[in-house]
């Protein structure tokens, strides 16, 4: 027998969930969308008509950028001289969708291919890049060999946050982005190290030394303490700094960052120290990455945030959820499970798959 209280109820709290004007649904705008006009017309076009109220929309992706900069160069993708930044945002002025710049900040390139901007920072600051211990590739400048194609370790090159070069380098890119456009929100991605094992980019290292009056490296334990604290203080202080710097030109801006969602892997791998993050107030928004497959490992890391992260806090955590990796029912089935566990503000990985894929869409609209 078909138990319609129990269907009317369902359906009832699903209509106040999409009634909600204060719940967050996010969508990410990869920067392949963000190349001209009519790209940008249709991302809009789609955002609004579907529900989203927020976007993540992708203007710095590989140490360049995609909207009028003084210091970043252009990227290639752009045409002629088009800003898409300021377009995005003109076009978003009237209307309900939120527009947050996202912003790539420790990874700058990723291809086997050498930029072929001359003023790309991969070639004006070499010395600015991480590296492991030893990395000859690296400390020799053999990267830099426009004969070869580069050779690339893991996801490849970011720039190294315990150089502190780079970081004022970072926090100019988010002065002027805070200064020169009327933004919603400014969206931090790869706010992080490489993994574990690096850090080592010689300033950084020379610096640690000096203050912690290390001679050389050695492995013991309190040296692997001291280090990762130090590593990981590094990217808290530009968090820290760079909201100063955008709360002082957009007071009302909302600052975000893209995280692993395991708070402790986040921490000990990746320095990703994001619970203070956003208890200290750096943050007004975090975005665990929740982008397993397995709905195991989707709860799981769900379950950690729960008991982990205070209460007071959870309305300002939006999970992020992935397209790429699973069915559009499979990943309906982590929103409703998210809302049950009173995680009801979402961002969606990516917009790319719903232009791919149309009917991927269609079948996670009603789940949405």
């Amino acid at each position: 027998m078909v138990n319609f209280k129990f269907i009317f109820i369902f359906f009832f709290i699903n209509l106040l969930y999409s009634n909600n004007k204060n719940t967050i649904k996010a969508l990410w705008i990869v920067r392949d969308h963000m190349v001209k006009p009519e790209s940008i017309d249709r991302a809009i076009d789609f955002a609004e008509k579907n529900g989203f109220n927020h976007i993540f929309a992708q203007v710095r992706g590989r140490g360049d950028s995609f909207y009028n900069s003084k210091f970043v160069p252009k990227s290639k993708l752009v045409v002629n001289d088009f800003d898409p930044l300021k377009y995005l945002v003109n076009k978003c002025k009237n209307n309900n969708l939120k527009v947050h710049a996202w912003i790539n900040i420790y990874y700058l390139w990723s291809s086997k291919k050498h930029p072929t901007d001359e003023n790309h920072l991969f070639f004006q600051k070499p010395d600015w890049l991480d590296r492991v211990e030893n990395d000859k590739y690296i400390i020799e400048k053999i990267f830099l060999n426009r004969k070869k194609n580069i050779y690339i370790n893991g996801e490849g090159f970011f720039l190294a946050p315990t150089n502190p070069d780079v970081n004022d380098y970072l926090i100019k890119v988010v002065s002027e982005l805070s200064s020169k456009y009327s933004l919603d929100g400014i969206h931090y991605d790869y706010i992080r190290y490489h993994s574990l094992s690096y850090g080592y980019n010689k300033i950084g290292v020379s610096i640690f030394k000096d203050n912690n009056k290390f001679n050389d490296y050695n492995l013991d334990e309190d040296f692997n303490r001291i280090f990762s604290d130090y590593k990981r203080r590094a990217i808290t202080e530009f968090v820290k700094n760079a909201n100063v710097e955008i709360k002082n030109n957009l007071p009302n801006c909302i600052i975000s960052a893209a995280v692993k969602p395991n708070i402790y892997d986040a921490k000990l791998t990746f320095f990703q120290e994001w619970d203070l993050w956003l208890s200290a107030g750096y943050l007004d928004w975090v975005v665990p990455m929740n982008y397993a497959a397995d709905n195991n490992d989707f709860v799981k890391n769900m379950y950690m945030i729960k008991d982990n992260i205070p209460k007071q806090y959870h309305n300002d955590i939006i999970i992020g959820v992935a397209t790429y990796n699973q069915s559009a029912r499979s990943l309906g089935k982590k929103i409703n499970r998210l809302r049950k566990m009173d995680f009801n503000n979402i961002s969606i990985f990516s917009y790319t798959t719903f232009i791919e894929n149309p009917y991927y869409w269609r079948r996670l609209k009603k789940y949405f």
